[in-house]
């Protein structure tokens, strides 16, 4: 399944919604983006405290979550 994207940001929260631990490879084969701009969108998420990262593997944290159920 490739994520049509309205908002990249958006959908790399999404595909981390299930608050499982996934890898970035798996990201980057749903999100249609070049691996390097898939991995400057995942370095801002980190650095705002939305999603953990441990080697290649992201996990969405609470922030994020909550960051999703705010109204559009």
């Amino acid at each position: 399944m490739i994520i049509i994207m309205m908002n990249p940001l958006d959908s790399i929260l999404e595909l981390l919604r299930d608050s499982r631990w996934h890898s970035f490879e798996e990201i980057e084969k749903k999100i249609p983006l070049p691996a390097e701009k898939l991995e400057v969108l995942v370095c801002f998420l980190q650095e705002q405290k939305f999603i953990n990262r441990e080697n290649d593997k992201l996990r969405i944290k609470s922030t994020g979550l909550k960051f999703l159920e705010l109204p559009s």
